[in-house]
């Protein structure tokens, strides 16, 4: 199922979705605050950022570089799909990522990253 159907579907779960819910999207989803902290880093997130240094939660994901991949990825550009959701209940945002086409990228199974993660309160 392409992205944009997929997350027209989710919007109104993303909320109630735990962590290993998450992981197993086949798109890439980070979780940010009104201050773009990140609450939530899936594993096809991790698999299409390349990011190795454990989940970045907590990290300022505009200051602490969490989107390195959409400039370059391993010295090689990376192109991605990007939708972005407003979540009214907990006043966070959503930001998915796929392939250009808008296809999955994967869930980023076989990765070897922590434990499957569990959600940030919201501050």
């Amino acid at each position: 199922m392409p992205l944009v159907t997929t997350t027209r579907i989710l919007a109104p779960f993303l909320d109630r979705l735990t962590g290993a819910e998450l992981d197993a999207l086949p798109y890439g989803a980070i979780q940010l605050n009104a201050r773009g902290l990140v609450l939530s880093f899936n594993r096809a997130e991790i698999l299409n950022s390349g990011w190795r240094e454990g989940r970045p939660i907590g990290r300022d994901c505009f200051r602490d570089d969490v989107f390195r991949f959409t400039f370059t990825h391993s010295d090689l550009p990376r192109t991605v799909q990007i939708r972005m959701y407003y979540a009214a209940r907990t006043d966070t945002i959503w930001i998915f990522t796929a392939l250009p086409d808008g296809s999955p990228i994967g869930s980023g199974e076989g990765i070897d990253v922590d434990a499957p993660q569990e959600q940030a309160k919201v501050a």
